[in-house]
C-alpha cells in the first residue's frame, strides 16, 4: 500500500506535495479512516515512536487500540476541581480506567498536540491554548470501553460533546463539567486509534509510554489509584471557579486578577479560527468507520515479526508470524514467513518446502489465538496434545516463503483448545493443512504436572544431564546436512523396522531456544522425522536426501524427560510404490510420551 497526501488543489498554479511509501512505512488502514491522516502520520516522528513502542509491548495492537481511548483533563479541570466529575462520568459509560498519569505540557508539546489543526487557528487562540496547557499539571486517563463496531477513541470523542456549549447535550461530558459557563477547554480526547498512538508519543517518554501500554495489555482496573492521584493533583494546585462573570467583576472593581482570570477572559474574547482557514485534518464520523469496517478484515502486515513473548520465543529469528486478525466468522487470519536461513529448519539437502517449519508456525499460532484473542494469561504454561499436518502442494515447486494462515477454533473449554489450520501462499495456492490441540495451566498446576511426571520415573525435581554418548549417524543419512542437528544415536535396522535412542542436545540453541526441563515436542517431531527417513531410505534403497516428509499425525501423551533413556522404534506401516508411512513410537521406562505416523515420499 502507498499512502498519498495531496496538500493543495490539483491545479497548475497551486503547489502539490505528496507523501508516498518511498518516504516512510505507511500507517495501517485499521488506525484511521482518513487517507490524508495516514499519509501525514507516516512521516510524523511522534506517531512512529508511539507505534514502535506499542508493537514492542502488545501482542495484538489492533484489538487493544479498538477497545481503548484516552482522556486528557487540562490544568483548568484540575484548578476547577472537575476531575472527580469526569471520572464518575466515565464510569457511567461502563469505562474501565486502566492507566492514569500526571503530565505537564510545554510550548513544544502543546504545538505538537494540535499541529494538524492550528494551521487554521488564530495567533491569539494558539497563545491562549498554550497558556492553558502550561498552567499546571494535566491528568491523562487511558480507558477501556465495551466492544462496539467503531473504535473506542471515536466513541469517547462523540460522548465528550462539541466545543460549542449551545450544541451540547446533557449526557455529554463537556456539559457535565461546564457547570459555570467557563470558556476554557477542560478536556481533550484522541479522535482515532492513530491519534491515540501519536498523542502517547507526545505526552509520554519511551519508558512511561511502554509502561502505560503494558497497563492497557494487563487491563487491571485502576479506579482506586486514579482517585488517589486526583487528590494529589488537588494538593499541588490551588482551586479556582473558572467563572468568566466573576473574573469580569473583579476587573471592573479594580481588584487584582486571580491566577486564571487572564486565561478565562482571553478565551472568552478570542476568535477560534482564522477567516477562511481549513484544518489539515478534519474530524472523523462513525459512518466513515462503519464503511471501512464493511470492507472486511484489514490487510495483514508482513514488515516485522510479532513480539517474541507472544509466541513464547526470545530470539528474533525464531518468530515466524508477522500479524493476526479476527474475522467476522469467528476464525482468525495470520500472516507469516517461513525461515530462509535457519540453522535448524533450513538444514536440508534441498530448498524444498518442508512440513516441520509449517507446523512450528502453526504451533506459534496457538499462542497467538489463545493470548491475543481468548484472554489466556501471558504467563500460562501450555501442554501440546496434538500437532498434525499434511502438505497439499508439491514440495519441490514452492519457492515463496510468505504464507497466509486461516485458523478456526474447533473445540474450546475453560483450559483447552483445538485449532484447524489452512496454510496458503499469498496467491491462495494451498500449501498445507494442520490441526493442533493444547491445554494450559497456571504455574502451580504446571509444577504439579511436572512433579507427577518425574515421579513416574522415580525422579526428583532437579533435571539431570541427558545421555549424549553412543554412535551418531551422518547427518545426510537422516535427511540433514549439519551433524549438530542429528538427534538420534545407536540406530539399528532389521527388515521393516529400525530402533534408535533420542539424544537431543540442550546446547543446540535452535532446538532449545529457551531452557527446558523436558524434551520439547518439536524435538520429538524431528526425531520422528529422522527415524522415518532413515528407515524408509533403507526400505526403498535410496539416500535419505531423496525422500520428503509430507505428513505427520501426532499424539502427545506425556512429557519426555531429558535425563531418562528415550527409545524410538520406527516401523514401516505402508508402501504404496514410492509413498510410504512409518509408525514411530517413543518409550521411556514403559511410558509412551508420543506416537507419530510419518508420511514419506520419494522426492
Amino acid at each position: 500500500m502507498t499512502a498519498v497526501a495531496r496538500l493543495g488543489e490539483a491545479q497548475a498554479e497551486v503547489p502539490e506535495a505528496t507523501i508516498g511509501g518511498e518516504h516512510a512505512e505507511p500507517v495501517p488502514e485499521a488506525l484511521s479512516a482518513l487517507p490524508r491522516k495516514r499519509a501525514l502520520f507516516s512521516v510524523d516522528g511522534y506517531f512512529r515512536d508511539g507505534w514502535d513502542d506499542l508493537l514492542a509491548v502488545a501482542s495484538d495492537p489492533w484489538t487493544l487500540l479498538d477497545r481503548h481511548a484516552m482522556l486528557l483533563l487540562t490544568p483548568a479541570a484540575v484548578a476547577g476541581r472537575r476531575l472527580e466529575a469526569a471520572l464518575e462520568w466515565l464510569l457511567e459509560q461502563d469505562a474501565v480506567v486502566v492507566a492514569a498519569e500526571p503530565v505537564t505540557l510545554d510550548r513544544h508539546s502543546t504545538r505538537a498536540m494540535w499541529w494538524y489543526r492550528w494551521n487554521a487557528a488564530t495567533r491569539r487562540r494558539r497563545e491562549l491554548t498554550e497558556a492553558l496547557a502550561r498552567a499546571g499539571d494535566s491528568l491523562l486517563l487511558a480507558v477501556r470501553l465495551p466492544e462496539a463496531p467503531v473504535p473506542a477513541t471515536l466513541r469517547l470523542n462523540d460522548l465528550k460533546g462539541p466545543a460549542d456549549p449551545a450544541r451540547r447535550e446533557p449526557w455529554q461530558l463537556r456539559h457535565r463539567l461546564d457547570d459555570g459557563g467557563s470558556p476554557v477547554d477542560l478536556v481533550h480526547t484522541a479522535d482515532e486509534p492513530a491519534d491515540l498512538v501519536r498523542e502517547f508519543g507526545i505526552l509520554l517518554d519511551r519508558r512511561d509510554r511502554r509502561r502505560v501500554y503494558a497497563d492497557l495489555v494487563a487491563g487491571a482496573d485502576r479506579e482506586a489509584g486514579t482517585r488517589a492521584l486526583i487528590e494529589e493533583l488537588y494538593r499541588r494546585s490551588p482551586g479556582h471557579d473558572l467563572s468568566r462573570d466573576r473574573a469580569r467583576r473583579r476587573r471592573a472593581l479594580g481588584e487584582p486578577d486571580e491566577p486564571w482570570d487572564s486565561v478565562v477572559l482571553g478565551a472568552a474574547a478570542a476568535d477560534p479560527a482564522a477567516p477562511g482557514g481549513t484544518a489539515l485534518l478534519p474530524g472523523v464520523t462513525a459512518a466513515q468507520w462503519e464503511h471501512a469496517a464493511a470492507r472486511g478484515p484489514r490487510p495483514l502486515r508482513r514488515e516485522r515479526a510479532l513480539p517474541g513473548p507472544l509466541v513464547h520465543k526470545d530470539g528474533l529469528g525464531e518468530v515466524f508470524l508477522t500479524d493476526h486478525v479476527a474475522t467476522g466468522s469467528g476464525g482468525f487470519l495470520m500472516a507469516g514467513e517461513l525461515p530462509a536461513a535457519h540453522r535448524f529448519y533450513n538444514d536440508l539437502p534441498s530448498a524444498r518446502l518442508d512440513l516441520l517449519p509449517v507446523l512450528e508456525l502453526c504451533r506459534q499460532g496457538c499462542y497467538v489465538v489463545a493470548h491475543g484473542h481468548h484472554g489466556v494469561p501471558q504467563d500460562a504454561r501450555f501442554v501440546l496434545e496434538e500437532l498434525s499436518g499434511r502438505l497439499t502442494a508439491d514440495p519441490e515447486a514452492v519457492r515463496d516463503r510468505r504464507v497466509r494462515v486461516e485458523a478456526d477454533v474447533v473445540r474450546r473449554s475453560a483450559s483447552a483448545m483445538a485449532l484447524d489450520y489452512r496454510v496458503t501462499a499469498p496467491d491462495g495456492t494451498g500449501l498445507a493443512t494442520a490441526r493442533a490441540s493444547f491445554s494450559w495451566r497456571d504455574e502451580a498446576g504446571w509444577r504439579g504436572l511436572r512433579a507427577a511426571g518425574r515421579a513416574r520415573h522415580g525422579l526428583g525435581g532437579e533435571t539431570g544431564a541427558p545421555d549424549r554418548t553412543g554412535l551418531f549417524p551422518s547427518a545426510r543419512n537422516v535427511g540433514r546436512t549439519h551433524d549438530g542437528n542429528v538427534v538420534l544415536a545407536d540406530l539399528a535396522w532389521r527388515r521393516g523396522e529400525s530402533t534408535a535412542r533420542v539424544a537431543a542436545d540442550p546446547a543446540n540453541p535452535a532446538m532449545f531456544e529457551r531452557p527446558q526441563d523436558h524434551v520439547p515436542d518439536m524435538v520429538l517431531l524431528e526425531a520422528a522425522r529422522q527415524a522415518a527417513l532413515w528407515t524408509m531410505s533403507r526400505h526403498f534403497g535410496v539416500p535419505a536426501g531423496r525422500l520428503a516428509v509430507t505428513g505427520f499425525t501426532t499424539r502427545f501423551a506425556a512429557m519426555a524427560e531429558l535425563d531418562v533413556r528415550l527409545a524410538c522404534t520406527a516401523t514401516v506401516s505402508a508402501d504404496r510404490g514410492g509413498k510410504g508411512a512409518v509408525a514411530v513410537r517413543f518409550v521411556q521406562d514403559g511410558v509412551e510420551p508420543a506416537e507419530v505416523m510419518v508420511e514419506v515420499v520419494r522426492a
